[in-house]
């Protein structure tokens, strides 16, 4: 009996010490807001980069080396073809990393595409292989995970399998957890949605979501509203097509401070129309427009790309703390510190 009784406090030591692991290994994935404090985070990696092939709805906004780029180099690995470009990808993407690291972010990584059905996925309808953002496939409304791949470029889809199997992993058995349902893998059907995080914002009621014609359109949008219900109020905001994603050209940065450039958002929500602005214009030189593409570590500091520090005053006079940080290369290809950065734990 005595041996009976030994075994099973043996048996009940190794449970509860699996599960403390078990529990360790998990994250409390919850997000309020754009600025509540930055606990856990979701970084790309450059696995498996590929230049995509051209398509109308990138020549709006991409810069004109990026365009060429693509013309002469679509379908083939870029750490291949352009290493200069890879190895000033990686050296800025990986002190973005170290300065979140700093700032007490737990950060979590891509991994690589593990089979090779998963690099092929919609080769036929668009080439390419982009996994640097760490933002656009995860979205956090307060307790909700949503997991997005309805990107309107093809070539950006295939990025759900680098980062589902690390996120999936990481959440508690009871996470709320949502994958919108896909898109045709069709060129753009008129009655298709698409949805991208780096055109939302989110204060706590409201939800924005960006329409350029180039990333998430109405129908991405209705589907939001469905899928949130009535505790949240979906608004849409018009861009000009030279604008990728709303979160390059609005931002909200705390409360009742918003960055954005007035000649691209046409018109402010209704409940952004009240707040504290920060104007960025278009400079002369400048082809991107990736001003207002800043990410809150709180509602006191701010990470701005060094290509945008002209900004810096205009933070610094609100009382944030300001982290400058070089990404001209990320931003070139399509990213600044918010589209790097998916987020898995902010406080309210």
């Amino acid at each position: 009996m005595r041996k009976v009784l030994k075994l099973i406090f043996v048996l009940v030591l190794l449970l509860n010490f699996s599960t403390i692991l078990f529990a360790a290994d998990k994250e409390d994935f919850r997000a309020y807001n754009e600025w509540g404090k930055l606990r856990v985070a979701m970084v790309g990696t450059l696995d498996d980069l590929v230049m995509p092939n051209n398509i109308p709805e990138m020549e709006r906004w991409m810069t004109a080396w990026g365009k060429e780029d693509m013309r002469k180099y679509h379908g083939k690995a870029c750490a291949t073809i352009v290493p200069d470009e890879v190895a000033k990808l990686k050296k800025e993407l990986e002190r973005f990393v170290s300065i979140l690291e700093e700032n007490g972010v737990k950060v979590y990584r891509n991994i690589p595409l593990r089979y090779p059905e998963e690099r092929a996925y919609l080769n036929d309808v668009q080439e390419g292989g982009y996994f640097i953002g760490g933002a656009d496939f995860l979205r956090v409304f307060d307790d909700k995970v949503l997991l997005i791949s309805n990107f309107r470029y093809p070539f950006r889809r295939k990025q759900a399998f680098a980062v589902r199997p690390v996120i999936e992993k990481l959440m508690k058995k009871d996470q709320f957890y949502v994958a919108m349902p896909p898109c045709s893998p069709h060129m753009y059907p008129k009655d298709d949605a698409y949805l991208e995080n780096g055109d939302m914002m989110f204060d706590g009621k409201n939800v924005y979501v960006g329409i350029s014609g180039n990333a998430s359109n109405e129908n991405g949008a209705k589907w939001l509203q469905s899928f949130l219900g009535p505790k949240y109020k979906v608004w849409t905001v018009k861009l000009d097509s030279s604008a990728f994603h709303l979160d390059t050209v609005l931002s909200l940065n705390r409360p009742g401070l918003l960055t954005y450039y007035p000649e691209i958002v046409k018109e402010l929500p209704e409940p952004l129309k009240s707040w504290d602005k920060i104007k960025v214009y278009k400079e002369k030189g400048e082809e991107e427009v990736f001003g207002a593409n800043n990410l809150s570590l709180d509602e006191n500091t701010i990470i701005v790309a060094e290509e945008y520090k002209r900004l810096k005053p205009e933070y610094e006079k609100r009382g944030m703390k300001v982290i400058l940080v070089p990404l001209a290369m990320n931003i070139e290809y399509g990213a600044g510190s918010r589209c790097l950065t998916g987020i898995i734990q902010r406080d309210k």
